[in-house]
């Protein structure tokens, strides 16, 4: 069966797993069942952007699920294919490719500045009879990053990047081979070790102020409200605002005043609407709104006006200390607040469990007499609960450590197996096996005497060689033939 998670971005900028499936066929059904209790679970919530690769199965799920999330298509797979579908006549001996990486890259650009450039591009290297190309700017809305720079956080993902390194995580913890029961005790290590990662950075947040660089008030109330991942990006925007800020043209209306702010580092120059009775402010480069923190424009003006805090418009709860903690749901949309005695208990056994794993990871570079007191402990423990005249079979065992009893009707049969994308051996290309053969080493090959990808038993010229050698040969034994010269 196919393993698919969830993942996106916390307060600290690492991935996060919501949510993960098994599927035993990637089909547009089962991906409208993944997804609506997907939305279930999340309290009916949809998020602002859906980013995945160019599965045709997704394409239709995603928009029949998903009524107003954005489906965005990963921009790194989509350019990886570029060279192949240009030729490698334009892809090695023009500079196409890196200036179409150029113009695709840039998240400065307008949609209609994007268009501008994608068409001189295209009309400059004859590139308007490639039925490819015309295809990907007519689906440009889904995976340039100009149309939808007015998304809340559009810009923090732009490719599958973090659901290709939590599949790497995964794979750490999981057995192909093994059960369901295996995989499900493996799947709660695995998330387990991504709670404690988040706590232990929830921790150093709120214990530990990181150090200034700048003596920009608004960097050290930064320091006080941002966790430390997203406090250090904003220090760089501090720092970079003194070295490559400056001023240009300024107007006004009633309310309003305009800056514009060259930005020698960019070469740019960016226009900075600021109400000075609100201190509401907004910047051309729009990044506040595509990475939720203001930017270098933004800091450079409200530092020149004296202000010493960010205004709480611009601070947003995901990226702070104290992230607000929303209301939970289960799968069936009742708030998780009313607990019944089960689920009391579950809950504490699985708060035992997260305890344990959290002190056997702390247990790693301590000696072993702290590993034995441990044991000690719980062997002790569990010798108090269980009597002494009771011996557990290895069923009652296995429903003890699984917290639940086996049930004699059973509604859930094996998966059948099936061959879906990515199982098995891939498939390469002739360009992904031509690169695999330049990079493998040379051998010397006894029969034709050089350094080559070959040896003797499938070399290339051995057959040629060989059948020139008989055929020598067969002439030299006509001709020193004693009968023959008689």
């Amino acid at each position: 069966m196919i393993f698919s998670p969830f993942t996106g971005v916390d307060h600290h900028k690492k991935s996060v797993t919501f949510g993960a499936s098994l599927m035993s066929r990637e089909n547009d059904l089962n991906f409208n069942w993944i997804f609506e209790k997907f939305l279930d679970a999340m309290g009916g919530k949809e998020p602002h952007c859906f980013f995945t690769d160019q599965c045709p199965a997704m394409k239709i799920a995603v928009p029949t699920v998903f009524k107003t999330a954005a489906h965005r298509l990963c921009m790194w797979h989509i350019m990886q294919k570029v060279p192949e579908k240009v030729g490698p006549t334009v892809a090695k001996e023009t500079d196409f490719v890196s200036r179409l990486n150029s113009v695709v890259w840039d998240c400065d650009l307008e949609s209609s500045d994007f268009e501008e450039r994608w068409f001189g591009l295209i009309s400059e290297f004859q590139m308007e009879d490639n039925g490819w190309l015309s295809y990907m700017f007519s689906i440009r809305q889904r995976w340039i990053p100009a149309y939808y720079r007015d998304i809340p956080l559009g810009c923090l993902l732009r490719t599958t990047q973090r659901s290709e390194s939590e599949n790497s995580f995964f794979k750490r913890f999981e057995n192909p081979r093994g059960t369901l029961v295996e995989f499900w005790l493996r799947f709660q290590s695995a998330m387990d070790q991504q709670r404690y990662r988040q706590k232990s950075l929830d921790r150093d947040s709120d214990h530990s102020l990181p150090q200034t660089k700048t003596l920009l008030r608004l960097e050290i109330h930064a320091s006080t409200v941002y966790t430390h991942s997203l406090f250090y990006d904003f220090q760089q925007q501090c720092v970079d605002s003194l070295h490559s800020c400056s001023a240009g043209d300024s107007s006004r209306d009633a309310t309003t005043r305009f800056l514009d702010v060259e930005d020698s580092m960019f070469r740019k120059t960016y226009t900075v609407a600021l109400n000075p009775t609100t201190w509401d402010a907004s910047c051309s480069c729009k990044l506040f709104e595509r990475k939720g923190y203001i930017f270098k424009h933004i800091i450079w003006i409200l530092s020149g006006k004296g202000v010493k805090k960010i205004p709480n418009k611009y601070l947003l709860s995901r990226w702070t200390k104290n992230t607000k903690k929303m209301p939970l749901y289960d799968v069936n949309g009742q708030l998780m607040d009313d607990f019944t005695a089960s689920d009391v208990s579950k809950m504490h056994i699985s708060t035992a469990w997260s305890e344990f794993y959290s002190t056997l990871t702390l247990l790693k570079p301590q000696p072993a007499p702290k590993v034995t007191e441990l044991i000690h402990l719980l062997t002790t423990f569990r010798q108090q609960l269980q009597p002494v005249s009771e011996t557990m079979t290895k069923q009652q065992e296995l429903e003890m450590l699984l917290g639940c009893r086996s049930s004699t009707e059973l509604h859930i049969l094996p998966p059948v197996e099936s061959k879906n994308k990515g199982s098995g051996k891939r498939l390469t290309s002739k360009k992904q096996q031509c690169i695999a053969k330049v990079q493998k080493p040379k051998r010397f090959c006894n029969n034709c005497k050089q350094m080559a990808h070959h040896d003797k038993r499938n070399c290339p010229h051995s057959s040629s060689d060989h059948a020139s050698s008989h055929q020598s040969a067969d002439n030299a034994s006509e001709i020193s033939s004693p009968s023959d010269v008689l």
